[in-house]
């Protein structure tokens, strides 16, 4: 029996954010999170601006990470 190795589907973000399968503001989390998101493979950088999401990794970070950081507080006067 042959073993085949399973690679991640990897979809683009602006793709991912459209879908509704993204519980967040993808552009926000890649923003403040970037580099946290990269180590644990859940984006990948594609040229210069664009960014492939691995669904999976993504949603396993949120789930460790989601709770450690919070939207700005904004003051309207």
């Amino acid at each position: 029996m042959e073993q085949t190795e399973q690679h991640p589907q990897l979809t683009p973000a602006a793709e991912f954010q459209r879908s509704g399968r993204c519980p967040v503001n993808l552009r926000w989390v890649i923003f403040h999170q970037k580099e946290s998101l990269e180590e644990n493979g859940a984006i990948i950088r594609f040229g210069k601006r664009r960014w492939l999401v691995d669904e999976d990794k993504f949603i396993i970070w949120l789930r460790e990470n989601g709770s450690s950081f919070s939207t700005p507080s904004r003051n309207i006067n």
